[in-house]
């Protein structure tokens, strides 16, 4: 069994004066802000499915700041909807609400706890993006530790003329090798965004009681693709996972959900489709 989560991509990057980066939220474009805002919308109405005292611990992300950002674009949203719908049901706190520089680690996690229990009928946002170690890009996954490309991604996309979705689809096929290069393995990556969901899970279930709780995370495009083909498929990623899913690359902000039903049983909702597991 896998824990309940909600993934999206991060939002669209800054390129140039056409599409420049946004003042307030660095590492994703003014359009970028927008996009999220209005996958906001979709997480809210995600929420709304779910039983009621839900806990969404929207906390997950990269080392990249577009993931950062991505995530606190929701939370604001998220918390604007909330009020100026005056929707009594849903309570949305974000980093202002909950982090204060005089205090440390145990106090923050034992101050959210208290405003969860005080709400016991309230489905809760908790919006505080935190870094997985298993969701870095760098460490010699796509880039070195200065943030440049390694070997195999220059090699990955030279190959595929620099197109993305090519480039996923051949390293789904070589299983992250080329020719004598060898690259980040699919199933690996996908085994590590599945262990990060885990210990934010097993770390939030310390301050929510019995509550049912939901991951929230943002990542990036080839690790949540090969993430959602191995879901979906059995735990096997190739090119008929791959198809089974659409045959697309995840695009920025787009949602994949992983929830239980009410008799036990697992499903992951992507691509319009739901994929019973």
């Amino acid at each position: 069994m896998f824990e309940n989560f909600l993934a999206t991509r991060h939002s669209i990057k800054p390129k140039g004066e056409t599409n420049p980066e946004s003042k307030e939220f660095r590492g994703i474009s003014e359009s970028g802000v927008e996009l999220a805002k209005l996958r906001s919308l979709e997480i809210l109405d995600n929420l709304k499915d779910e039983p009621e005292g839900t806990v969404m611990l929207m906390l997950g992300t990269s080392d990249e700041i577009r993931t950062k950002s991505t995530a606190r674009v929701y939370g604001e949203e998220l918390k604007r909807i909330s009020k100026l719908n005056d929707n009594s049901e849903i309570e949305v706190l974000t980093q202002e609400d909950i982090v204060n520089p005089e205090q440390g680690y145990t106090e923050t996690a034992a101050k959210v706890s208290e405003l969860i229990k005080k709400n016991p009928n309230k489905k809760m946002i908790i919006d505080l993006p935190l870094f997985l170690k298993e969701f870095s890009m760098r460490d010699d996954r796509w880039f070195d530790d200065k943030g440049n490309p390694t070997e195999y991604t220059k090699r990955l996309l030279a190959n595929n003329n620099n197109d993305t979705e090519k480039s996923l689809q051949e390293w789904i096929k070589t299983e992250g090798k080329a020719e004598n290069i060898i690259g980040p393995n699919p199933t690996a990556v996908a085994k590590e965004y599945l262990a990060g969901i885990k210990r934010l899970a097993d770390f939030g279930k310390q301050y929510i009681e019995n509550r049912p709780l939901m991951v929230g995370v943002v990542g990036h495009s080839w690790d949540l693709d090969v993430l959602a083909v191995y879901l979906a498929n059995d735990g096997k990623i190739d090119m008929e996972g791959y198809n089974k899913l659409g045959g697309s690359i995840i695009k920025e902000t787009q949602i994949m959900k992983l929830t239980n039903n009410e008799k036990g049983e697992q499903s992951l909702n992507y691509n319009g489709l739901v994929h019973n597991l």
